[in-house]
């Protein structure tokens, strides 16, 4: 059945130790076991790893810092990865280890030297302009010096000769500012710096300066010759690196994607419950694959092995492994992204399939705009291969969009082109009010569909009363509802008492089927219809604003000459900006219909994903 997960048995294996590691070999190779793992008793302890687990462990973890050191990316295409038969991978990564270890130092050092000869470089850049020997800069004990940017120069020379005459003032201008070098007598040292303060001082740092000598500009030709040739060390580095990569990039792909699955059956027994001499995996298999694995797990096990397959209880925490047919398939992104249905429950994926879409398409509605999402779509699956199930989804989506753009009459919001009028069903600019029953009524259809879905649930859990009673009763009071709004508006020939007694009755069902909740929550399921409103309310704000974009351009060509070519900017730019704003409240809007309105109505959810030991994630 399309709208039930795969069904599962629980599994138990009993087997000899000895027998460990080939099991583990076949279900990995297998892919079809999800192991629940075991949590150590009294009775039973966790298994142990296989032998070569820290063997394998370290050798990943080098192979992997070697892949990150030389910027090996894992590759997206199908090509098998394979390597000569034999190839010593520990030898491998113990040799390729070291060897781009040291390249790695080598290259960290180089960089280290081109930082500092940068820091040095801009200090003496600041200075490069005053007329001072480097050897300076060196420690006094009787001589203090400042070194920075001032605001301005005016006054600063009478200022200091005030407080002492025992000191030197450097200045020159650098880049429009103004660099200053003070040595004064080392009394005076806070007395100078007040004042240099008071002219805007901004301290140049000429820590690295000292036991330099020369002058500042000669010693920046020298650095940067230095960094010419550090520049070609660190090419030369990365160069070899380069090759490096190049050489041993599929190994390395190789390497790290074979130890990963070593190192997953290798550390697999902790999962295991384990004694002296056997060990046990507790888990569930898909029904139909159970026979054909137990055979070939046995014939792993040299017959050795013990299976007990029984039905999942009630109480058992089932993994949950989708079942829908390939074009429902891409559809379970949205169960993926939400959470996965409980193994007793119906999948929602094949209603989200058929009603997705087609709220979707309600509100974008515009036959041009369906066009071109649809070619969209199908090339940008096309170029990403990795996202089809999602573009999937979109043209489906688009596919709708076209339809409902058809029963509209809509092109590029267009209802008439030229003097022939597109036909139209209903039309979303002249037919409101019409078009605004027509999304209630989409969504009484909806979410009675998932009332249904949850009768369905409720009877597979609890039985037909339950199920009567708990969703039954929700349909009884739309029922009652509906007959008293008719009878009063005269609409059909009933007593007002025949939906009362209908609301009443459902009033009743809703307090045995779901208790004081179910009235409480009794407004809600009209809230939840009424919010289906948004389909009109999405589609109008669409199609007017698409009428403004084409009203405003037919403006500009009745303009002439280079109105002509703006008007044709604005519809281009127009209609792709509505498209935009078209596809993202029509995704996000149907989406919310389905988590918020229709799910609530019958689905639960909190399963785990089925996850088969040896399969990736």
């Amino acid at each position: 059945m399309v709208l039930k997960p795969e069904s599962m048995g629980k599994i138990t294996l009993v087997g000899p130790k000895s027998y460990r590691e080939a099991v583990v070999a076949e279900l990995h190779r297998l892919k079809i076991l999800h192991i629940s793992d075991h949590a150590k008793t009294d009775d039973i302890d966790v298994g142990s790893p296989l032998e070569k687990a820290n063997e394998l462990s370290e050798v990943l973890v080098k192979i992997r810092s070697i892949s990150s050191w030389l910027r090996v990316k894992r590759k997206n295409n199908s090509e098998e990865l394979k390597i000569e038969a034999g190839y010593d991978l520990g030898a491998l990564s113990k040799k390729l280890y070291l060897e781009v270890k040291q390249k790695i130092e080598q290259l960290r050092e180089v960089e280290g030297r081109v930082s500092a000869n940068n820091s040095l470089k801009a200090e003496l850049e600041a200075l490069k302009n005053i007329a001072i020997d480097l050897s300076a800069f060196a420690e006094y004990r009787s001589i203090a010096y400042f070194a920075g940017y001032v605001k301005n120069l005016d006054g600063i020379e009478n200022r200091l000769r005030a407080i002492t005459e025992k000191f030197e003032l450097y200045a020159a201008a650098e880049k429009g500012k103004n660099v200053i070098v003070l040595f004064v007598e080392i009394e005076k040292k806070n007395e100078a710096r007040e004042i240099l303060i008071q002219h805007g001082l901004s301290d140049i740092s000429t820590q690295n300066l000292r036991g330099m000598r020369g002058r500042a500009h000669d010693s920046i030709r020298a650095l940067e010759e230095e960094k010419s040739s550090l520049l070609k060390q660190m090419e030369k580095v990365t160069g070899s690196m380069g090759k490096l990569r190049l050489r041993y990039e599929k190994h390395l792909l190789f390497a790290e994607d074979f130890l990963e699955k070593e190192l997953e059956k290798a550390e697999a027994p902790l999962r295991f419950a384990e004694t002296k001499n056997t060990f046990v995996i507790n888990g569930w298999v898909p029904e139909k694959d159970a026979e054909d694995a137990m055979k070939k797990l046995n014939a792993a096990g040299k017959n050795k092995i013990f299976f007990n397959l029984e039905e999942p209880g009630k109480k058992d925490s089932v993994p949950v492994k989708l079942k829908n047919p390939g074009p429902v398939r891409p559809f379970e992104f949205f169960m993926d992204l939400y959470t996965m249905p409980t193994y007793r429950e119906l999948d929602p994926t094949f209603l989200v399939f058929l009603t997705f879409p087609l709220l979707f398409g309600f509100m974008l509605g515009d036959f041009g705009y369906g066009l071109v999402t649809l070619v969209l779509f199908i090339a940008l699956k096309k170029k990403m291969p990795k996202a089809k199930n999602f573009f999937n989804i979109l043209i489906f989506a688009s596919i709708a969009t076209i339809f409902f753009g058809l029963l509209f009459g809509e092109f590029f919001g267009f209802e008439e082109i030229g003097h022939f009028k597109l036909p139209h069903i209903i039309s979303r600019s002249h037919q409101v009010t019409e078009l605004l029953y027509l999304a209630v009524a989409v969504g009484v259809i909806h979410i009675n569909i998932g009332l249904i879905a949850g009768f369905y649930n409720e009877l597979k859990s609890h039985g037909f009363m339950a199920a009567l009673y708990a969703k039954g009763g929700w349909i009884v009071l739309q029922i009652g509802v509906a007959l008293l709004a008719l009878s009063y508006l005269k609409i059909i020939a009933l007593p007002i008492y025949t939906g009362i007694i209908f609301f009443v009755l459902s009033l009743l069902m809703l307090l045995k089927g779901e208790g004081i909740r179910g009235l409480i929550e009794l407004p809600g399921i009209f809230s939840n219809i009424l919010s289906y409103a948004r389909l009109m309310a999405i589609g109008l704000s669409s199609v007017k604003l698409a009428e403004v974009i084409n009203e405003s351009a037919t403006e500009m060509f009745h303009g002439g000459g280079f109105l002509i070519l703006t008007g044709i900017l604005l519809l281009l730019v127009g209609h792709i900006v509505n498209i935009g704003l078209g596809l993202l409240g029509s995704f996000l809007h149907s989406l919310r219909l389905h988590y918020v309105e229709f799910f609530t109505k019958f689905f639960h959810g909190g399963a785990k994903k089925f996850k088969p030991f040896g399969a990736k994630s």
